[in-house]
């Protein structure tokens, strides 16, 4: 929360560089005043405000997507006071008014996407009120530095399908990959069937290096062409 520093005592009165003073009479605000030292007036009332830069961090909130689907967004909000009499004037609370001006736009950025497009668009979720926000600020007499989505995340329900989704996705390519191998394998031994049709010698000297890579002793008999069997021991 901004500070704010009340000083109805003293003849003098010294505004920090960090500060705006906004001072009153008799119930009325007769000027503003930036840092520096100054003489108070009798009856006066000084109320200096830090217009340093803060950060409001916003409660999570559950918000339907376009397409009826339940998000939690934590937004955090960077600001600073840059107009100490609209500040003290605008509203009651005025950090209050901010927050609350900051959640209708968190609201107003997921209702009008759907959850794709929500979680597509994290980092720019809300670029598009941001502008809208600032300006209602703004009229409260603080600059909205940042506006930011800190968290998205999702309902135990979604998560769960969306794990499922990924599983049923990765389990469907393995398929795919085993269904491609196994064809290009029918492919080559095809391919080899053709080679062997076409010239029958071939798998005969197979025949021969398969009987000699296996180490075995005996004889084996093998028919070349029309030249009669020929045993090889």
């Amino acid at each position: 929360m901004t500070t704010i520093r009340n000083i109805d005592l003293g003849w003098r009165v010294t505004v920090q560089p960090w500060e705006q003073a906004v001072v009153l009479r008799e119930g009325v605000i007769t000027r503003t005043v930036e840092a520096g030292r100054y003489r108070r007036r009798r009856r006066e009332l000084w109320r200096l405000v830090d217009t340093r830069a803060r950060w409001l961090a916003l409660a999570t909130q559950d918000v339907l997507t376009a397409d009826g689907m339940q998000v939690r967004v934590t937004p955090l909000v960077r600001y600073r006071v840059f107009d100490a009499r609209a500040w003290l004037t605008a509203a009651d609370i005025p950090v209050d008014a901010v927050y609350v001006l900051a959640q209708l736009a968190v609201r107003e950025a997921v209702v009008a996407r759907t959850l794709d497009e929500v979680l597509a668009a994290r980092g720019e979720l809300l670029s598009g009120v941001r502008d809208a926000f600032a300006d209602a600020a703004a009229a409260l007499g603080a600059e909205v530095m940042e506006f930011a989505t800190r968290d998205i995340t999702l309902t135990a329900e979604l998560r769960h399908a969306f794990a499922e989704t990924a599983l049923a996705r990765e389990q469907g390519r393995a398929k795919l990959e085993r269904a491609r191998a196994d064809a290009a394998a029918l492919r080559s031994l095809a391919n080899v069937a053709q080679v062997l049709e076409a010239h029958p010698a071939l798998l005969q000297l197979r025949t021969l290096e398969a009987a000699a890579a296996s180490g075995g002793r005996g004889q084996f008999i093998v028919r070349v062409g029309d030249a009669g069997p020929v045993v090889v021991e």
